[in-house]
């Protein structure tokens, strides 16, 4: 089944393993809340970090960002810098929601995007560390 998505993507077998591929890996490595009430507001602050844990960094020219996605709706999109191998990156995103809402009702997806270079090198090497869901 891989094998025939990798041919109707017109891509080589080698660029999409990741046993093949020993570049950058950006992923979705930490997600943190913090919340606050104001009046009938409670804010969820979440600290989102985006680390590259391949072993190489990424190319000066990559275009990438965060969407940000609540309850099914996309809310926000959060660009991120090209990061060199190790190299960390820290952004917060505000939820506000009923200081009465239940617990465990909104979620929270965030999704890691490559916009550019769409070209045979990759600059994230593995997809599987790409996404993270958060339930407030």
């Amino acid at each position: 089944m891989m094998i025939a998505m990798i041919a109707l993507l017109g891509v080589p077998p080698a660029i999409v393993s990741d046993a093949a591929c020993r570049g950058p890996v950006p992923a979705i490595t930490n997600v943190t809340t913090s919340q606050a009430a104001n009046g009938g507001l409670t804010t969820y602050t979440l600290k989102i970090t985006v680390t590259n844990v391949g072993s190489s960094g990424q190319a000066s020219s990559v275009l990438q960002s965060v969407d940000i996605w609540l309850d099914g709706e996309k809310k926000a999109e959060k660009g991120l810098p090209p990061l060199a191998a190790g190299a960390k990156y820290t952004f917060p995103y505000d939820v506000q929601r009923a200081a009465d809402a239940a617990a465990g009702t909104t979620k929270v997806d965030l999704h890691l995007v490559m916009h550019q270079p769409s070209g045979v090198i990759p600059q994230d090497c593995s997809a599987s560390n790409d996404s993270q869901r958060v339930v407030i």
